[in-house]
């Protein structure tokens, strides 16, 4: 029989071989040789160790508070530690596949019939995840006969769980550091751990004298080492007369503004040019927005990008033709932080900010410098234009000569402002909104005058949209960033393509098809999805799936409803499957729908990440 004393020395040994095994596990999570920075390495070694343990202490304390219980302690801790190596094993695997862990989503779409049909397993993977199984039995028995046969063992507990302790407090030091500098490199490596904590200490380390860097001063990255863009070379065939490029993107202006009474100018320009009449930003926010238009990716990458600095290949390419650029904006290019991503390439002094005066103010200077740029610009070189118009944004701004709705609202206190003091209120918002609209109507029309008279437009592909939508109650949001309902995610679109007859697209469009679509144009011979997600907009396809993004979950837009996918630990959604009215459906039914095209899905999004 097992005596106190023996027992007591046992589990230590047992529990040191299963955390070892543990911590082995736990370098599937990333590799070494994704950086050559000491720092890099060291806190990847911190993080392996510490949270390799971490996964094994549901085993341990089992053990600790049934002890009374001898057998039921042993049983149930072993039980426990062989689940947590499962966990580890398998959402390595996951995370690795398609840069998911296990979620509740994940888990429920999995255990639904098909769910693991739609991962491709076949015969081959079922018997490596025999083989694993086999071998983990075979280590957690090893483990047990180990610690039988060195009962007699002193272990120093007490030591280890103080080394223990000291790595944590180093490794939450390191990362409470990187998160106040905003060091990629380390930053992107704790996305990869399952269940991490985040630590921050930018309080303390101001008070401490570091200078703590806010988002609108990151200061470049050493590494890129969490994405992967592109994925090849750039093969660039160039043009003998590249076309000149002009992007006007417009703030939260939603696709139906773009009628005859509301954006008349538009309106008509749309009947002359590509109009895409289900088109969708790549989220419901600004940076999930422009990211999608200008990178062919999903909006989710946001983040990675930022940490690394990495502009879009769409500028790579405009860059070896010389282009000449005129960048505007009514808003700030640190805020969301442009400057840092989309623009990363550009010095200073060539993106121009102008938030003097009411944003419609702004957004008519912007306007008549942007055509002075164009009109007084070298005509041997090709050029790119981009101004974003703020006037679209609450609080809606606009002259009074756009005031094409009288009842609009005078003034809102947001002070208290509750859901349901709201409702009221929406009427004469959204009487802003258009008349915002009606003012920036005006502006776009200026420019596209002004490449008529000139008969630039021959030989200029104009672009003109929303970097997403806005709404106003239709599904119980105002605003954006809440929700994938089409009034937060759809845009107008209008293409004018030089060489091309005018035509109205009815099929589903996305923000991440115009990288593609201009860079093929202009002679990028690549496989698109070197470089981009999106299709030719020239070519749309039937039946599309859409993906759309937000701070914490992905969105599925297709023939079968809208399914959000939760890439974070929380959701800001209230409806996660909805039909395409956005009303709800049983999320678990659209799930089983969509399983081969969420794998897919997930896959694609995962090509871009190391």
């Amino acid at each position: 029989m097992m005596t106190p004393v023996s027992l007591k020395i046992r589990m230590p040994i047992y529990f040191l071989c299963t955390s070892l095994f543990s911590v082995f596990l736990c370098r599937s999570f990333f590799h070494f040789a994704a950086s050559d920075v000491l720092l890099d390495k060291s806190y990847a070694v911190l993080l392996i160790v510490t949270y390799g343990v971490m996964y094994q202490l549901p085993a341990m304390l089992s053990y600790v508070l049934l002890k009374k219980w001898r057998s039921l302690a042993l049983f149930t801790a072993v039980v426990l530690s062989v689940i947590a190596h499962l966990f580890v094993f398998f959402d390595s695997h996951l995370y690795d596949l398609y840069g998911f862990h296990i979620n509740g989503f994940v888990w429920n779409l999995l255990t639904t019939r098909g769910g693991i049909d739609s991962l491709g397993a076949d015969q081959t993977n079922a018997l490596l995840v025999v083989g694993y199984v086999s071998a983990l039995v075979a280590v957690h028995f090893l483990a047990i006969q180990l610690s039988r046969r060195l009962s007699a063992t002193y272990i120093p507990v007490g030591s280890l769980i103080i080394v223990l302790l000291l790595a944590t407090l180093v490794e939450r030091g390191i990362y409470g550091y990187s998160n106040a500098t905003l060091y990629g490199p380390v930053l992107n490596r704790t996305d990869a751990i399952p269940l991490y904590q985040k630590f921050t200490m930018n309080g303390l380390l101001d008070r401490l004298g570091l200078d703590v860097i806010k988002r609108s001063k990151i200061q470049v990255a050493e590494s890129s080492a969490g994405i992967v863009y592109p994925r090849k070379p750039i093969v660039l065939e160039k043009r003998d007369k590249p076309f000149n490029i002009i992007m006007l993107v417009s703030e939260s202006m939603r696709w139906d503004l773009l009628t005859a009474e509301i954006m008349p100018n538009m309106e008509r320009f749309s009947r002359q040019a590509w109009h895409f009449k289900q088109h969708y930003s790549g989220g419901n926010g600004t940076r999930q927005g422009l990211f999608s238009l200008f990178y062919g990716l999903p909006g989710n990458h946001w983040d990675g990008f930022l940490r690394d600095q990495k502009g879009p290949v769409f500028f790579d390419v405009l860059n070896d033709y010389g282009y000449q650029y005129f960048i505007y904006t009514s808003a700030k290019f640190t805020y969301p932080e442009l400057d840092k991503t989309i623009f990363s390439g550009f010095a200073q002094d060539q993106l121009i900010e102008n938030n003097t005066g009411e944003p419609w103010q702004r957004d008519e200077a912007n306007t008549s410098q942007l055509i002075r740029d164009i009109q007084t610009r070298d005509p041997s070189k090709p050029f790119f234009g981009f101004a974003f118009y703020e006037s679209t944004h609450a609080r809606y701004s606009f002259p009074e000569s756009s005031a094409l709705r009288p009842d609009y609202l005078k003034a809102l206190d947001y002070a208290g402002l509750s859901r349901e003091d709201l409702a009221q209120y929406i009427p004469g918002m959204k009487a802003r909104y258009e008349n915002a609209a009606h003012g920036v109507d005006v502006q776009l029309q200026r420019v596209v005058a002004s490449l008529q008279q000139s008969g630039d437009i021959e030989n200029t592909l104009i672009i003109i949209t929303g970097d997403h939508g806005e709404e106003f109650m239709e599904r119980g949001r105002w605003g954006h960033n809440s929700a994938f309902t089409d009034w937060q995610v759809r845009t107008p679109m209008i293409v004018s393509m030089p060489n091309s007859t005018a035509r109205s697209i009815e099929q589903r469009t996305s923000h991440m098809d115009v990288c593609s679509t201009v860079l093929t144009r202009l002679g990028v011979s690549n496989d698109v999805k070197d470089y981009s997600l999106g299709v030719d907009l020239g070519s749309p396809l039937e039946h599309r799936n859409i993906i759309v993004s937000s701070w914490t979950d992905i969105g599925l837009i297709n023939d079968f409803g809208k399914l959000v996918i939760p890439f974070k630990s929380t959701t800001q959604h209230e409806n996660l499957a909805t039909d395409m009215d956005d009303k709800p459906v049983s999320g678990s039914q659209l799930a089983v729908k969509m399983q081969s095209i969420i794998f897919q899905t997930l896959s694609d999004i995962g090509r871009y990440k190391k």
